[in-house]
């Protein structure tokens, strides 16, 4: 019912030239900045075509700039950029995408299960979305003591299949992927004690310029959820930028760590992606959530 209601929703902006009013209008003097996860090349290359032809492909690092500089004269009108959460093992199928449309899209991996067999807590068998949604919401402590519980699942724990990207794959796509981190463990910030939240962000820094070798200035908050006190370790730990899934469009006034963001469905055909560029059914989305959970989910 859920996936009808976004395509009927999809259907009526296109067909009402929505998606083009709010693209030359409202976008031409902002930058969205797209956020996937584990897209298949197949719908992944749609999309990139249909940018390619309507909008221009910038790095994240052009956008802060330009917000630290405070002159917005460099960035082209229509800008876009990519990114992509968690560095699932699949993100490697894009990289000819990468190559083809001459794009340097920002990875935003989680550390400690990047170049493992360690699992998403996210990604275990059997788990249905209302489940994950319930477990957004407990204390971090909580979360894996349930976890272990109920599915025997430990961060540290080794899988015979793996799901993320893989050290040999990452150093394959380093010269057109900007990697940063994505905290250790993909955990729900806001939920974690003090100690758990600094170690996240710091040693996940830590940990990505280790592995690769690099200096990492960008950083993304799992889920979305992110605090005054989460923006000031980012802070601390010396990161330029942090991307939220907060909604909307980054302006020369946009605050460097609470960069908004146009999520897109993994699996998007080519109204529904049309459609959410305009962020209509995303903002829907929200309010029904804001409906059903008493606040809107990130």
């Amino acid at each position: 019912m859920r996936n009808l209601f976004k395509n009927i929703v999809a259907i009526l902006i296109c067909l009402a030239g929505i998606h083009v009013l709010i693209r030359e209008r409202l976008c031409r003097n902002r930058v969205a900045i797209l956020m996937y996860h584990d897209p298949k090349a197949t719908v992944f290359a749609k999309h990139l075509n249909y940018l390619s032809r309507h909008w221009t492909i910038i790095s994240l690092d052009v956008l802060v700039d330009a917000i630290y500089q405070k002159d917005f004269s460099r960035i082209p009108a229509k800008s876009v950029i990519i990114t992509i959460d968690d560095g699932h093992a699949g993100n490697i199928e894009l990289l000819d995408l990468f190559k083809q449309y001459r794009i340097r899209p920002t990875l935003f991996v989680s550390t400690q299960i990047i170049n493992t067999y360690r699992h998403f807590w996210f990604k275990i068998e059997g788990q249905s979305k209302a489940e994950k949604e319930k477990l957004k919401r407990l204390p971090n402590a909580k979360r894996l003591a349930h976890l272990k519980w109920t599915t025997d699942f430990e961060p540290e724990k080794t899988y015979p299949d793996r799901q993320a990207l893989n050290i040999k794959e990452m150093e394959k796509m380093g010269d057109n992927v900007d990697f940063q981190p994505h905290t250790q463990f993909h955990p729900i910030l806001t939920h974690c004690t003090e100690t758990e939240c600094r170690r996240e962000i710091l040693g996940s820094k830590t940990d990505l310029e280790k592995l690769l070798g690099i200096e990492c200035s960008h950083f993304s908050y799992p889920n979305g959820d992110y605090t005054e006190r989460e923006i000031e370790i980012v802070k601390i730990g010396g990161f330029r930028s942090a991307r939220t899934t907060d909604i909307g469009w980054n302006t020369l006034k946009t605050a460097p760590h609470q960069l908004k963001t146009v999520p897109i469905a993994d699996d998007a055909g080519p109204l529904l992606f049309r459609a959410q560029l305009t962020t209509i059914p995303q903002r829907l989305g929200e309010w029904v959530n804001s409906l059903h959970h008493g606040v809107p989910r990130r």
